[in-house]
């Protein structure tokens, strides 16, 4: 008799669609879709499909509710692995599947802790409690720091305002805030809350942006070119082809010195040649800085004291020579550039192309450049604001990221990852530097700005001025602390809440 009751299906049904609803609207919200509104109405349709449930059902409503943000907003990893690694489609789906459910469990806890404090409380908590998640995510054994709230807002540059004070994650915690306590304004029971919660994050929001630092030069302007040559992976690794991918960079190269840069970035790999192994490849390269005067900033694989020690590095090479000093890139992609041990499956192999692991690399030290010192980051990196925020502390002064995104295909993941890149800028008030192999290749100014864009799968070149920046902002001198500060405060108003709810039965 139950399961033929119209009110009994709609109350199984009603909170899983709007747990699932939640997932799917922050999904639609991010690069790609880009479906900026829909942000505001993730934590009102995630605290409705909570409402009455506790313990385990919170923890599987909450759980759904991220499997569907990830499965939608992630769903480029299938190309990855079916294309690129040439994993059988189904296993790919049921491997971007498994992806889904595993991130899905950080939102599983928020739906678990958001059921554990009085009603009123969760318009607070749910923010609190997905900000804080977005921390942990980087951490095993998620290690994909990826699509932070925040992100959302990046085609909005003044949104951006307040992210040199608070950072991407405080910018997440009061977007998710604001739609929060809009919702709230829909419940009359909830309407003087959420009108006071809009109030402070309004407040809050205004007042962060105030006080965000200006950017403030410390040189004059320099010409930078970003390089994008547009190497599909298929052509990349066929030896024959290695002539006129060569080729093809130097002709954009000598291109971008026609063009008055004095300051060129290729994107990552973009040679199939080894720097530090090829000294006619660094004679060319050398000879090249030299004639046309300009600063070269490039990848290439480096080597450690032994031979089993292999890194994906970043080199500068001068008018006066090759840079005695590299960068190693520290955060490694699982899977792409190295295996963890439970990924040694014969499928999976063809993910790690040019060697079988890479080193991690230790120091985040900047490199010297013509617009300043440089911080790097290579690639996946960029997710990371600990890292630019090391650099800009040992006194970056300008923020380049090299990349190939080719793994991706058209897909919303090249939109993602420059929306990263877009938040370290404003996050450092820095300008940034992005070369990709395929695209999407920028020039983004101190305050999130997209100066020059080169789209996805096209060949070119891109230029604009970019200038040293002097000062730190709180969001770079303050990172670790911002960030760990919030999972904190977030886990101490749970347990307070806990409290007293349990006070009040």
């Amino acid at each position: 008799m139950m399961a033929g009751n119209p009110e009994a299906r709609s109350s199984r049904w009603g909170p899983r669609l709007r747990a699932a609803g939640a997932g799917v609207a922050l999904a639609l919200a991010l690069p790609g879709p880009g479906l900026v509104p829909l942000v505001l109405v993730v934590p009102g349709l995630l605290r409705r499909g909570l409402s009455g449930a506790s313990g385990w059902r919170a923890f599987r409503l909450g759980w759904l509710a991220g499997f569907a943000q990830w499965l939608v907003a992630g769903a480029w990893v299938f190309i990855v692995l079916h294309r690129y690694g040439h994993l059988h489609a189904v296993l790919a789906v049921l491997a971007v599947a498994l992806m889904a459910g595993l991130l899905g469990l950080t939102w599983a806890v928020v739906g678990w802790a958001t059921s554990r404090v009085p009603e009123g409380w969760r318009i607070v908590v749910l923010p609190l409690a997905i900000a804080a998640f977005e921390e942990l995510q980087r951490f095993p054994p998620w290690i994909f720091p990826w699509n932070p709230v925040a992100a959302a807002l990046t085609p909005v540059a003044p949104l951006l305002a307040p992210a040199p004070v608070i950072g991407a994650i405080g910018l997440s915690v009061l977007t998710l805030l604001a739609g929060s306590s809009l919702d709230a304004l829909l419940e009359p029971g909830l309407r003087r809350t959420g009108a006071l919660w809009l109030a402070v994050t309004g407040l809050a929001w205004v007042g962060t942006g105030l006080l965000a630092p200006p950017f403030r030069p410390a040189g004059p302007p320099v010409k930078v070119a970003a390089l994008q040559p547009n190497v599909p992976l298929e052509t990349r690794w066929d030896p024959a082809n290695e002539g006129r991918i060569e080729a093809t960079v130097w002709r954009l190269s000598r291109q971008a010195a026609g063009e008055e840069a004095v300051w060129i970035v290729w994107p990552e790999s973009a040679v199939p040649r080894v720097l530090e192994r090829d000294g006619a490849f660094r004679g060319e390269v050398e000879a090249f800085a030299r004639e046309h005067n300009v600063w070269l900033l490039l990848g290439s694989i480096g080597f450690g004291p032994g031979e089993a020690e292999y890194f994906n590095s970043v080199y500068v090479a001068s008018p006066a020579g090759l840079v005695p000093w590299r960068y190693d890139k520290i955060h490694l992609v699982p899977f792409g550039e190295y295996v963890p041990l439970a990924g040694r499956i014969a499928a999976l192999r063809a993910l790690v192309r040019e060697v079988g692991s890479f080193t991690p690399g230790t120091l985040a030290l900047p490199l010297p450049g013509p617009a300043g010192s440089t911080g790097v980051a290579v690639c996946y990196e960029v997710a990371y604001p600990s890292l630019y925020a090391g650099e800009v502390a040992r006194g970056a002064q300008v923020l380049a990221t090299i990349t190939n995104d080719g793994w991706y295909g058209d897909s919303a993941a090249p939109r993602q990852h420059l929306a990263l890149a877009i938040l370290r800028a404003a996050e450092a008030r820095r300008y940034l530097v992005r070369a990709a192999n395929t695209g999407i290749s920028a020039v983004i100014d101190p305050y999130g700005r997209v100066l020059a864009r080169l789209g996805f799968d096209r060949e070119g070149v891109i230029t604009a001025e970019v200038r040293a920046a002097e000062g730190t902002t709180p969001a770079a001198a303050l990172s670790g602390w911002l960030r760990g500060g919030l999972v904190l405060l977030a886990a101490g108003v749970i347990i307070l809440g806990d409290r007293r709810r349990a006070i009040g039965r």
